[in-house]
Parts: C-alpha cells; structure tokens; sequence
C-alpha cells in the first residue's frame, strides 16, 4: 500500500505597501561634489550636490515645479542649484531664492529637501513616508574599528536589483546559505541580537580565506556595516563591507557593496593605488556579497517560508523589520525590545 503523500506546499507572498523609514546610505562622500547628481529613489528623481559655500551635501526633489526640468541637469551656485531650462534658483532648504526675469518668486515656490548626514566616511539621507524627521536616536553611530587602522577609502559597487528591497534582509538570519552561496566550509558559531532599530549578526566559521570572526550591523532598513577578522599563521587580516540597499521602485532596489581594507605597506601615500589594491580583492572574493545577486534577481517574495530546524531565526528578523513599515507611534514595544538568538551547533557544507 502506497503511503499518501501530503499537498504540495504553498507559497504566500505580498509585497509592503509603503517605503521603509530609515537612513539610507546612498555612497561614499567623495562620490558627491559641486556637479549635480542624479538618484532615482523612492518611486522619484531626487538632485545631489555639495554647496560650493558651506560644503555641505544637499539632496533635493529633483524636478522643478515651474515647468518640470530634472535639476540635475543644472548648476550649483553657492549653496544653491539653478535649474537647466529656466534658471530658477532653489536653496539648500528647498525654497526658490531667485528667478532672473522676475520681480517676485511665487510663495508656493518651494520643494522638498531631504535630510544628509556624513559619518564613516559615507553618506546617508533620510527617508519616512510620513515625512516625520530623522529620529535622534537613530543617528548613524562613529564605527570604532575605523580608528584602529590606516584604512582605504571605500570602494562602491552599485547594482539593480529586480526585487523588493525587504529581500536582501533575510541573509542576517540565514545562517544556511552561507555554505551554498558563499563558500564557506562551516560555521562554527551564530548570533542574532535585535535592539531597537539596530540587527546584529555574530558569526564564526571557516571561510574560503581560512578562520574568520564576522560582526555585522543593520542601523535601520537600510545599511548594514561588516567587520571581519580572517585567520592565518601569517596573523589577523581584518577588513570591512558594507551592505546597502535603496529602493528605486516597490519592486526594485540599488543595491550598494562598499569594501575598505588596511593600507599595503608603501601605498601610504597613493590613493589611487589603494583603490585599485581593493577593486583586486574585490576580484578575488568574487564569493562576497555579490554571490548574493543571482538569487535575488530570480526569486519569489515569499511571506510564509517552510523552513527546519537548522534554519536561523528569519521570522524573527522579519518582525524585527516591520518596525520601519508602519508609522512611529504604531510602532509596539515588542518589536524594538532586545532579543538574542543563539545557534551555536556546529554546521558543515
């Protein structure tokens, strides 16, 4: 008698309704200058630049209300940019401080300015779809390991990624996927810690450079800062990642690899060599983070995964996200309350 087998299992799958609230981390801080830059964030075209009288970064609405140009294609004055087509002249504060025919700017004549923050040697911009302003206690934090070395300046990597941004966050709980996806022979240790709006991943293991001690930290939805130490006889050899993602559209993301190592000896003094010393790495560990890629750019969101034992704790983490998908005072105090998940039980792959 042949045992009856049970359904075939069924995927469920939604998609948030909203963007998430958070900083975003949008690049390195030398990526942004006097020229204009053009990002295409949050279902918009947003304008960068750095004013050319404080030197500060500004991030604005990109399109001009007065006949709808892309700012991008302007100029910046001061701490002003003016637009292509009409030279409308908008401040840093979003409000428009000359127009060259005119004798009197419209008092409806302002757009959107987005807050900026600099630390790390990045970038980040704020975004709540409530239009709520940034959360003090969110504050991107100094990381301390940037002090211990003589560092390169970061590397970006940007990609399009087909895909809810909600997507690339299940790795901090997939302890699983490290093997198959990143090479990694075993993991010998595996923490999560969720505390407020911050996701911590501690880990352990063999790697395909030897021994490694990881520590990884989401601060928000959108950027995740990496520290790993990898072992030999030879000593410690620590660098860093970052992992960034900014939504272009509900179904889709940038995604944004950022990479620093100590400096080589004799490079102390050449920037440029420094850079290109981490684009080889980069090359060489082609198993980082963008193995990640071809996974997200073919899979399904998928609400209800069937997982087992050995899995980490993605429910978890899932809930621990929702924070930054419904508005601050809907926020419960379960979800930002500290919690640590510990798997310590040896895997192999």
């Amino acid at each position: 008698m042949s045992q009856e087998l049970p359904d075939p299992y069924v995927i469920e799958g939604s998609l948030p309704d909203r963007y998430p609230r958070g900083w975003f981390c949008i690049g390195a801080h030398y990526e942004f200058t006097s020229a204009p830059k053009k990002l295409d964030y949050f279902g918009t075209s947003l304008v960068a630049y750095r004013g050319t009288e404080s030197g500060e970064i500004h991030v604005l609405d990109a399109y001009c209300p007065h006949m709808g140009a892309n700012l991008a294609g302007g100029h910046v004055a001061g701490d002003s940019i003016v637009c292509p087509f009409h030279a409308w002249s908008w401040g840093s504060d979003g409000m428009c401080d000359h127009i060259p025919y005119a004798k009197n700017i419209p008092a409806k004549a302002r757009i959107k300015s987005w807050p900026v923050m600099e630390e790390n040697e990045l970038v980040y911009l704020w975004h709540d779809p409530d239009g709520g302003p940034p959360i003090e206690e969110q504050r991107i934090p100094h990381e301390p390991a940037l002090d211990k070395h003589a560092w390169t300046p970061w590397v970006i990597h940007r990609v399009v990624v087909n895909s809810n941004c909600r997507e690339l966050i299940d790795n901090m709980a997939d302890k699983a996927h490290f093997g198959p996806v990143h090479g990694s022979s075993k993991i010998t240790g595996f923490t999560n810690i969720s505390e407020g709006h911050t996701y911590t991943q501690l880990m352990q293991g063999e790697g395909p450079s030897g021994p490694m001690d990881s520590r990884a930290t989401y601060y928000g939805p959108g950027y995740m800062l990496h520290y790993m130490d990898i072992h030999s006889p030879e000593g410690s050899f620590p660098f860093m990642s970052l992992v960034m993602n900014v939504p272009t559209a509900m179904e889709q993301f940038e995604f944004l690899a950022g990479f620093k190592y100590p400096v080589p000896p004799g490079m102390e003094d050449n920037p440029l060599a420094q850079v290109e010393f981490v684009k080889q790495q980069i090359d060489e560990n082609i198993q980082g983070v963008f193995a990640d890629l071809a996974i997200w750019q073919d899979k399904v969101t998928i609400d209800n995964p069937l997982l087992c034992d050995g899995d980490g704790p993605v429910n978890r983490l899932r809930q621990w996200y929702h924070q930054f998908l419904v508005p601050v005072d809907e926020v419960p105090s379960s979800l930002t309350e500290k919690k640590v998940y510990e798997k310590n039980e040896e895997i192999s792959f």
